[in-house]
């Protein structure tokens, strides 16, 4: 121990040569000290002894509480016998894991103004360089790892995995050691090798965790070059169990900020001018940090434009100019003029995913040109005319629970009308309700009422609240209703048009809701005629004639044909009636919806250019 500081000594420890040192810095060990006057008692070795024994055992132990194996498997019983005999207990002496002290250059520093970067970790199963590209817009992309295990860098390194980990943590046990000057020549050389440590790369170097002694001495090998950049990852180094190289890398690189806002494109359009321009959605603003494994998510209400489509929803990296690079493309199956409510992820910078709604995107995530995108938008979308709807309503008949049906089904489609249009700037309705025209017939014909007081076209909601007054009546027949008489009601209320509303930009509807046809004129068979002698026939002309589409709404006929004549001829004048009032189309009860008749009502939009090939911002409506 009292040699001089210029000779070479070998650690009475793990045996590693060193010169001029005061301790060893492999071990730690005191391997100088003042001059020693007179002999060396045998009471002074057996204390110096003992204090080697002690320094050796602390060591070892640490080593082995890092690399941890499970207390009954085959790595606890090989680091048992390394240590002579002393099984690992999980301790770790203390202040034996402080954190390492060095530049904490953060990494988005390191990135800024780079088009390639290469991550360096030095971890316990190996060295991983990963490459990252930069884009444009500063968003990461992380490419290929080359990965080298330690057995092929330091050979004399132990084949036992857990051994392996054991030394790397500094361990010596009753292993052979490793010489650290061939150790670290040995990284310098795989260094030098190594393509992406090339004169004038950027490599960064994340730290160790702490108390892995040869990988905290690699990483001193590798912050000796140039290229080398020390940065630490926010997390003081993978702790063991973790993986390493491409793993923690993205763990990295998705806790940097956002360099820039991560937008939605959409299109909106003009109230006024019915101009189509590009909109930016901002889902995730710049600057915004995620913890590790953390996911933030935003939703955002898009619309359908005039058809059904699948419209291209792209996430940039920017706002919606022609350079700014696309991060993700999806496609999305949505209704003409109808909302959709969408949830995307956001996992770290560029990795946003459309999370919601499930099972709706297309096979393959389609690509897009973002300057044909933008050039490609419709010129102008024209609005369509003010629809102006007329309903009848079948009250009475033998049958209540259909005539309650029916009732039901006009004010949900007043409520639907009501909901996407309240103050009636685009739509106007108006409804007469009938029954039976026979005094004995229903308690409303006794009091001579054959119609519900008519409702002029007004807003939908206005519609709603005198539906709400409305209520059927039982009949005891259902071969014909008063629907004539209704027809020529509804003819005389489109004398009463919207103020202001001009007749070449209305699209006006006649929506029959019934379940027996007219009566007719005179007698048809065994159908009964019309006791005022009125003739539906002409009112629907008159209709057609005032520009109305005819729509009905009724069960069609079904089953076998009727086994007596009487019957057959009563079915052959219901089918040709239902034919003439539903010449421009026929809704069926259990078929088609209230929400679809509404959609089937609405008006086309039109557009002057191509079709949108983005969702819409906002409803056109």
């Amino acid at each position: 121990m009292a040699e001089g500081r210029g000779v070479e000594v070998s650690c009475p420890v793990c045996a590693t040569p060193e010169t001029g040192r005061e301790h060893c810095e492999v071990c730690g060990v005191r391997l100088y000290g003042d001059p020693v006057l007179g002999a060396v008692t045998a009471r002074d070795l057996a204390a110096a002894e003992a204090a080697l024994r002690t320094a050796r055992h602390g060591w070892d132990l640490r080593a082995a509480a890092l690399v941890a194996p499970g207390p009954e498997s085959d790595g606890h019983r090989r680091l048992t016998a390394a240590l002579g005999g002393i099984p690992p207990d999980g301790h770790v002496p203390a202040g034996a894991l402080r954190e390492e002290t060095g530049d904490s250059t953060p990494v988005q520093a390191l990135l800024a103004g780079r088009a390639q970067v290469s991550f360096l970790e030095c971890a316990p199963d190996g060295l991983h360089l990963t490459q990252v590209e930069i884009t444009r817009a500063g968003i990461p992309v992380q490419g290929d790892t080359l990965s080298t295990p330690w057995r092929s860098v330091v050979p004399a390194l132990d084949g036992d995995p857990t051994l392996r980990r054991f030394q790397l943590a500094g361990g010596i046990g009753t292993l052979p050691p490793v010489e650290r000057r061939a150790f670290d020549e040995a990284v310098r050389a795989w260094l030098a090798e190594s393509p992406r440590t090339a004169p004038g790369a950027t490599v960064v170097l994340l730290r160790p965790a702490p108390g892995w002694e040869l990988l905290r001495r690699a990483g001193t090998v590798a912050a000796q070059d140039p290229a080398v950049r020390l940065a630490s990852d926010g997390e003081g180094g993978a702790p063991e169990g973790r993986p390493g190289g491409a793993a923690r890398v993205r763990r990295l690189l998705r806790t940097l900020p956002l360099p820039a806002d991560h937008t939605l494109l959409l299109a909106r359009v003009d109230r006024h001018t019915g101009a189509v321009h590009p909109h930016s959605h901002v889902l995730f603003p710049a600057g915004l940090v995620l913890r590790p494994d953390e996911t933030a998510t935003a939703e955002v209400t898009v619309y359908g434009g005039s058809a059904d489509s699948a419209p291209l929803l792209p996430v940039l990296a920017g706002p919606p100019d022609p350079g700014t690079p696309a991060l993700a493309v999806r496609q999305l199956k949505v209704r003409a003029l109808e909302p959709e409510r969408l949830t995307f992820a956001l996992r770290g910078p560029g990795e946003v995913e459309l999370v919601a709604p499930a099972g709706e995107r297309s096979p393959e995530e389609p690509t897009a040109d973002l300057s044909r995108l933008l050039s490609g938008l419709p010129r102008r979308m024209v609005r369509p005319p003010l629809l102006e709807l007329l309903l009848t309503v079948d009250l009475g008949g033998a049958d209540r629970a259909g005539a309650e049906e029916r009732l039901a089904f006009v004010r949900e489609v007043a409520a639907l009308l009501a909901r996407k249009d309240p103050a009636g700037a685009t739509v106007r309705a108006g409804a007469v309700g009938h029954y039976d025209h026979t005094d004995y017939e229903t308690t409303w014909a006794r009091a001579g009422t054959l119609l519900r007081a008519p409702v002029v076209a007004r807003p939908p909601a206005e519609l709603l609240a005198a539906l709400d007054t409305w209520s059927p009546a039982p009949g005891r027949q259902d071969t014909v209703s008063s629907l004539e008489d209704a027809l020529h009601e509804a003819a005389a209320l489109t004398a009463r048009r919207p103020a202001g509303a001009d007749p070449g930009e209305t699209c006006r509807v006649l929506l029959v809701v019934g379940g027996r046809p007219p009566a007719p004129v005179r007698r048809h068979g065994v159908v009964p005629p019309c006791p005022r002698g009125t003739d539906w026939r002409s009112a629907l002309g008159r209709l057609r004639a005032g520009g109305f589409r005819l729509l009905a709404r009724t069960h069609p006929a079904t089953g076998p044909p009727a086994p007596d004549a009487a019957a057959r001829q009563a079915g052959r004048y219901a089918a040709e009636a239902w034919r003439a009032l539903g010449a421009d189309g026929v809704f069926r009860p259990g078929a088609d919806s209230p929400q679809d008749v509404v959609r089937a009502l609405d008006p086309p939009w039109r557009h002057e250019g191509p079709a949108c090939p983005l969702a819409f911002a906002a409803p056109l409506r």
